[in-house]
């Protein structure tokens, strides 16, 4: 029911857009191009999603593209198109609006119907370089447990690899990764996207290994990972990171990285029984993808938890759904002596777009005194 929901908005939203356009445009080629493009559009995001495994992995990369970005623009274009609507509808009763619009409805009609492609357009344009430079984040984490040597640990979510995240948007992050210097990497799930065809063709998980961590790198498992081929998405983590699933770490004697698998496993355990015997007295960091329950961590006793899942919504105004769906759907929080940061990730799915957002990673270098 919920799929059928967004699939009858989404097709409300074109058909929409698609006769408001028809009523503006005069007749002839114009209103077949139009009307050509739009129901392109339209079809093309479905099908480079149920299409995905069959057609080539070059053509699947831009349908999945194109569908994404037009996906996020009827965001802008309907409300855009409303607003207008309701003016118009409000000035035919009440007369508000300068001759000129009354006189000219055509020519009036044509400007407003490309000044919205063009706002629409620029939204884009900013959307698209917002997420060309993502963000270094410091949150200000601090323990007073007592650690022999401080490692520098940067947090990354949401890589999101395959047809539309590919191996060049992947060797930037991987650089930019690797420009922090960090003692230990921890990755917080949803490193592939759904299918790992592209990741097996463009040979990603060599360029993944190129993350330099002398003291580690730890991932668990998000809902992407299980939403493909689950079997090859875990085995590929398996053997290019060390993958926790339930289990737990420990890259230094004074600190446990414990990592929870996607509550998308119903039988995932509970964190209790994950950390029955460890030490209280050494740091204690986790991972789970899904900001979900927070209160299960301050219960158990973890010290930092670090989650992504949200994408803080990763386009306005989906960020402000999202942050009345979950307790925090992005940024820093303190419950009790349990610190949690839950990051909008440093990829995406669909679009490559951040409106009102931003991509980052999350960098801890200074979270307590170093025992002498």
């Amino acid at each position: 029911m919920f799929f059928l929901s967004i699939l009858a908005v989404y097709l409300g939203a074109n058909i929409y857009l698609l006769f408001r356009g028809l009523h503006v445009l005069p007749h002839g080629a114009s209103r077949i191009v139009f009307s050509t493009v739009v129901c392109f559009l339209a079809l093309i995001f479905f099908a480079g999603m149920f299409f995905e495994n069959k057609f080539p992995i070059g053509v699947v990369s831009v349908m999945q593209h194109v569908g994404g970005t037009w996906l996020c623009s009827l965001l802008y274009f309907v409300p855009i198109v409303l607003i207008i609507d309701i003016v118009r509808l409000i000035n035919r009763f009440f007369p508000f609006l300068p001759g000129f619009f009354v006189a000219n409805p055509q020519t009036t009609s044509l400007y407003v119907f490309f000044s919205v492609v063009g706002i629409v357009a620029l939204i884009l344009v900013a959307g698209i370089i917002r997420f060309n430079n993502p963000s270094v984040v410091k949150p200000d984490f601090k323990t007073d447990k007592q650690i022999n040597s401080v490692p520098k640990i940067v947090v990354a979510s949401d890589l999101h690899l395959g047809y539309t995240t590919g191996s060049n948007k992947l060797n930037d992050f991987v650089e930019f990764i690797n420009s922090q210097n960090p003692d230990i990497v921890l990755l917080c799930g949803d490193i592939f996207d759904r299918s790992v065809r592209p990741v097996e063709s463009k040979n990603m998980l060599a360029k993944l290994r190129e993350i330099k961590a002398p003291k580690g790198i730890y991932a668990v498992p998000g809902n992407h990972e299980y939403y493909g081929n689950r079997e090859k998405a875990l085995r590929y983590l398996s053997e290019t990171f060390v993958l926790l699933r339930d289990s737990i770490a420990q890259p230094t004697e004074d600190i446990y990285i414990i990592g929870r698998d996607d509550r998308t496993n119903r039988k995932r355990k509970p964190l209790k029984e994950i950390m029955r015997g460890i030490d209280h007295n050494k740091l204690i960091i986790l991972l789970d993808h899904q900001p979900q329950h927070l209160e299960e961590a301050q219960d158990a006793g973890v010290d930092f938890q670090f989650s992504g899942h949200t994408h803080d919504g990763q386009v306005f105004p989906i960020n402000l759904i999202t942050r009345k769906l979950y307790e925090k759907s992005y940024g820093y929080l303190r419950k009790g002596n349990t610190q949690y940061y839950i990051t909008s990730g440093l990829g995406l799915w669909g679009a490559h777009l951040r409106i009102d957002t931003q991509s980052e990673i999350v960098v801890l270098d200074n979270y307590t005194d170093i025992q002498k």
